[in-house]
């Protein structure tokens, strides 16, 4: 066997066993993360109220046509899918939880919370991201959770306009 052919076979073989093991600490984080961040029945969710930091407050109604702005702008119709995307983060995978003690709020941007979101009753306080997996810190009733970070871009939109309905999807 040439000494090029026996090189290729080798890194071949390394590079598959490579794959095998991403793939294995991929399927493993998945399973880490199966736990939601909420028990909330977002399908009987009527309100949906977003406040963030240097933006106007958002909220929205279930109605029987769909979803409703009803705050800042007067009863706008919106996407579907942006109400969806919002309510989807009560639902998000968590990479790990913490007590409500553990961790010092301010350091973590929860003190304030950069972000506000009510599902009816419920609220998320969100907070700044880890520096490792960029995962955010989101406060729940019953703790901390890092949850990887999939949904800034909808928490922190622009509220929809009066004649565009899909203006608030983008940022």
């Amino acid at each position: 066997m040439r000494r090029r052919t026996r090189n290729t076979i080798l890194l071949a073989l390394a590079c598959a066993a490579l794959g095998a093991l991403a793939l294995l600490q991929v399927q493993h984080e998945r399973a880490a993360m199966s736990d939601p961040l909420t028990a909330i029945d977002i399908a009987a969710i009527r309100t949906v109220q977003v406040e963030c930091r240097g933006c106007a407050v958002r909220r929205y109604e279930r109605r029987a046509d769909g979803w409703m702005q009803v705050s800042p702008a007067p009863a706008v119709a919106v996407p579907d899918e942006m109400v969806t995307r919002l309510l989807a983060i009560a639902h998000a995978p968590v990479r790990t939880r913490h007590a409500s003690g553990a961790l010092d709020p301010r350091r973590i941007g929860l003190d304030p919370p950069q972000a506000l979101l009510h599902l009816d009753a419920e609220t998320l306080r969100f907070g700044t991201t880890d520096a490792i997996h960029g995962d955010r810190y989101v406060a729940t009733g019953d703790g901390i959770a890092l949850v990887p970070d999939r949904f800034s871009a909808w928490l922190f939109a622009r509220p929809a306009a009066g004649g565009d309905a899909s203006d608030g999807a983008k940022r």
